[in-house]
């Protein structure tokens, strides 16, 4: 009796070890391949002419924000406006050459440092100097926290642009010169 017992009892394990190993899934799936995340992006509106040089018109654009805080993009806002517009209909307002020398922003008051250039390659004229100072204004103040900016030539303030727009203090948003 000790032998059928044994032989039984030996019989049962073996049972329950080949039953779980095979209710266990031996072949299993590959990973799935981790798909890239889309990098953060933030949509802005940047402001250029229009081919009547009467209205400013927003380009939208999708610049990166991965890791930037709110002064990178406003300094890639201003980049982006140096570069000039995408679509053929519009024009730049920026002069060639023009630079980013600084930007910083304290109180809703961003402070737009430019290269020389800026001014002394500017074409000038009445509108164009509207269409210029007012194409960053309007693009900068479309960023949340900037209500207003300051610019200045090589770190310092001027009077005006080339003699037309009073530049010296900081300007607000002006929403009568954007198309609608």
């Amino acid at each position: 009796m000790n032998k059928i017992k044994i032989w039984s009892l030996m019989m049962l394990l073996s049972l329950s070890l080949w039953v779980g190993a095979c209710s266990k899934n031996t072949t299993q799936a590959p990973p799935a391949p981790e798909q890239p995340q889309p990098a953060a992006t933030q949509e802005v509106n940047l402001y250029f002419s229009d081919d009547q040089a009467m209205y400013l018109v927003a380009e939208k654009r999708s610049l990166p924000t991965e890791g930037a805080d709110q002064k990178q993009l406003a300094a890639a806002v201003v980049n982006e406006l140096i570069a000039g517009p995408k679509q053929a209909k519009l024009h730049a307002t920026m002069p060639q050459g023009s630079k980013l020398l600084s930007l910083e922003i304290a109180g809703g008051l961003a402070t737009v440092n430019l290269n020389q250039d800026f001014q002394s390659k500017h074409s000038g004229g009445s509108t164009g100097e509207i269409m210029t100072i007012y194409s960053l204004v309007n693009s900068l103040t479309d960023l949340q926290g900037i209500q207003q900016v300051q610019l200045l030539v090589e770190g310092q303030k001027l009077e005006t642009l080339k003699g037309h727009l009073e530049i010296s203090q900081p300007l607000t948003r002006n929403p009568d010169i954007i198309k609608k």
